[in-house]
Protein backbone atom coordinates (compact mmCIF):
# COMPACT_ATOMS: atom_id res chain seq x y z
CA UNK A 1 0.00 0.00 0.00
CA UNK A 2 1.03 3.70 -0.91
CA UNK A 3 0.99 6.28 1.36
CA UNK A 4 0.75 9.86 0.52
CA UNK A 5 2.82 12.81 2.20
CA UNK A 6 0.71 16.18 2.48
CA UNK A 7 2.68 19.21 2.80
CA UNK A 8 0.59 22.81 3.84
CA UNK A 9 2.77 25.88 3.69
CA UNK A 10 1.61 28.43 5.61
CA UNK A 11 2.42 31.87 4.42
CA UNK A 12 0.89 35.34 5.06
CA UNK A 13 -0.41 37.85 1.98
CA UNK A 14 2.35 39.89 3.02
CA UNK A 15 4.92 37.22 0.95
CA UNK A 16 2.61 38.50 -1.90
CA UNK A 17 1.65 42.19 -1.66
CA UNK A 18 3.91 45.20 -1.29
CA UNK A 19 3.24 47.26 1.25
CA UNK A 20 1.07 49.49 -1.45
CA UNK A 21 -1.03 47.10 -2.68
CA UNK A 22 0.58 45.81 -5.73
CA UNK A 23 1.64 42.95 -6.33
CA UNK A 24 5.49 41.67 -5.30
CA UNK A 25 7.46 40.49 -7.85
CA UNK A 26 8.71 36.21 -7.42
CA UNK A 27 12.08 37.70 -5.79
CA UNK A 28 10.37 40.18 -3.65
CA UNK A 29 8.56 37.06 -2.20
CA UNK A 30 11.21 34.59 -1.58
CA UNK A 31 13.10 37.75 0.41
CA UNK A 32 10.28 37.94 2.65
CA UNK A 33 9.68 34.40 3.10
CA UNK A 34 13.18 34.35 3.86
CA UNK A 35 13.22 36.69 5.95
CA UNK A 36 10.34 35.83 8.05
CA UNK A 37 12.32 32.32 8.43
CA UNK A 38 15.39 34.11 9.21
CA UNK A 39 14.01 36.02 12.49
CA UNK A 40 12.54 35.12 15.57
CA UNK A 41 10.96 37.25 18.35
CA UNK A 42 13.42 36.30 21.10
CA UNK A 43 14.10 39.43 22.84
CA UNK A 44 17.64 40.21 22.88
CA UNK A 45 19.91 43.57 22.80
CA UNK A 46 20.21 45.50 19.90
CA UNK A 47 24.16 44.86 20.41
CA UNK A 48 23.22 41.21 19.51
CA UNK A 49 21.02 42.11 16.55
CA UNK A 50 23.17 41.41 13.03
CA UNK A 51 21.40 44.26 10.74
CA UNK A 52 18.42 46.56 10.18
CA UNK A 53 16.10 44.10 8.97
CA UNK A 54 16.77 41.93 12.10
CA UNK A 55 15.74 45.11 14.10
CA UNK A 56 12.58 46.10 11.86
CA UNK A 57 11.46 42.36 12.31
CA UNK A 58 11.81 42.48 15.74
CA UNK A 59 9.88 46.11 15.79
CA UNK A 60 7.18 45.63 13.48
CA UNK A 61 6.34 41.77 13.68
CA UNK A 62 6.97 41.37 17.06
CA UNK A 63 5.87 44.33 18.57
CA UNK A 64 8.85 44.90 20.55
CA UNK A 65 8.85 48.66 20.79
CA UNK A 66 11.82 49.03 23.56
CA UNK A 67 14.04 48.76 19.97
CA UNK A 68 13.15 52.12 19.77
CA UNK A 69 13.74 54.06 22.81
CA UNK A 70 12.96 57.56 21.74
CA UNK A 71 9.78 56.68 19.47
CA UNK A 72 10.86 58.04 15.84
CA UNK A 73 10.38 55.30 14.22
CA UNK A 74 13.59 53.89 14.01
CA UNK A 75 14.80 51.23 15.74
CA UNK A 76 18.12 50.12 17.43
CA UNK A 77 19.92 53.58 15.71
CA UNK A 78 23.41 51.42 16.27
CA UNK A 79 21.88 49.43 13.22
CA UNK A 80 19.44 51.73 11.24
CA UNK A 81 19.83 55.16 9.80
CA UNK A 82 16.07 55.30 8.75
CA UNK A 83 12.51 54.05 9.33
CA UNK A 84 11.97 50.71 8.78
Amino acid sequence: MKKAIVAVALISWGAFAAADGSERTPTERINAFRTAQAFDCRNVSCKKLSSCAEACFKLLQCGQSVRDGDNDGIPCENLCSRRC
